[in-house]
């Protein structure tokens, strides 16, 4: 009787301290379930006051990039349109004699005059040229070292020293033809580059630079508007990096005429052609703004300094305007 009483206080004693055990346990596992839910309510509204601060920030930066870049519409310049006609007063000009384009880049002002009448193009059409070579040679087709044979039927009298520097048969290096061609205007590297391609090929691709719908004469012969040489200039001037050689070269073109010869203070990349009587000149301005410019002409007397003298007027009339 004494064991089983004995052993029965034993069981007992053990059967409380389990209880306790289980208490505690039980209080312990109440407390880090809800230690882990408030854990989980503070992380999910850090998360949301990030999100918040996160959005505010993108709202915060599309505002302001929409007050640093406002959208500016092409407009007319009514200031230049006015010049140009006064221009033409004085000088006899005309639709007949006269062809002109103007572009300010940052303020988006531009005037066209005859835009839509094609002319001969004379050397103008050695920039486009020169484009489709750097396009070959940005897409992998070509290399600047690589070569081109000098054929007799490529040969034409001009500036240039490719007639003098090689000879019927012999290889010349792109970079050469390209480099002849935009600085010294030499016809005949610009033959080598045209019948390379040929010239059918050449003027169909020639057709890439601009949206305008080409006449026939285009593609069969060398003649040009307005509209497309201010295409033309456009791509370039927003392909500035893959045509930085042909810019650089157009810098160096003429040695100082034409829109060049009275802005001696400001940068000028152009090409300008000269043939049968058509005078012509067109490129970029880099004034207190980036300026789009082509005078292109027929028949007129002292035509390289009529150009020179448009130029120089209308880089004033717009830098003068702005510093008003």
């Amino acid at each position: 009787m004494n064991k089983k009483g004995k052993h029965s206080k034993e069981e007992k004693s053990k059967l409380k301290i389990d209880s306790k055990v289980l208490k505690i346990g039980f209080s312990i596992c109440v407390v880090i379930a809800i230690g882990i839910i408030i854990y989980s309510y503070m992380m999910r509204n850090k998360e949301d006051a990030n999100k918040q601060v996160e959005e505010q920030k993108e709202e915060e930066s599309i505002e302001t990039a929409n007050i640093e870049e406002p959208i500016i519409e092409e407009t007319l310049d009514n200031n230049i349109q006015n010049l140009i006609n006064q221009i033409m007063i004085e000088n006899n000009l005309n639709e007949n004699n006269f062809f002109f384009f103007f572009y300010n880049v940052e303020e988006k002002k531009y005037y066209f005059y005859n835009e839509n009448t094609y002319f001969t193009a004379a050397s103008t059409i050695k920039v486009p040229v020169a484009m489709l070579y750097y396009d070959k040679i940005a897409d992998g087709e070509l290399n600047l070292s690589d070569t081109i044979i000098y054929h007799s039927d490529d040969y034409e009298t001009g500036d240039g020293s490719t007639a003098a520097d090689y000879s019927v048969g012999e290889k010349i290096p792109i970079s050469y033809l390209l480099e002849q061609t935009i600085v010294n205007s030499d016809n005949m590297a610009l033959n080598i580059l045209i019948n390379h391609i040929g010239y059918q090929k050449c003027k169909e691709e020639l057709s890439k630079y601009s949206d305008i719908e080409l006449i026939e004469d285009f593609y069969t012969s060398n003649v040009a508007n307005v509209s497309y040489y201010y295409d033309v200039l456009q791509y370039l001037y927003q392909n500035t990096e893959k045509y930085s050689e042909l810019i650089t070269n157009m810098k160096k073109s003429s040695g100082g005429g034409y829109l060049k010869a009275d802005l001696p203070q400001y940068e000028v990349a152009h090409k300008y052609g000269s043939y049968d009587g058509y005078v012509h000149d067109y490129g970029i301005i880099y004034g207190q703004n980036t300026y789009l410019i082509g005078v292109f002409t027929k028949g007129i007397a002292n035509a390289s300094d009529l150009i020179a003298d448009i130029g120089e007027q209308v880089v004033t009339c717009v830098e003068t305007e702005k510093s008003q």
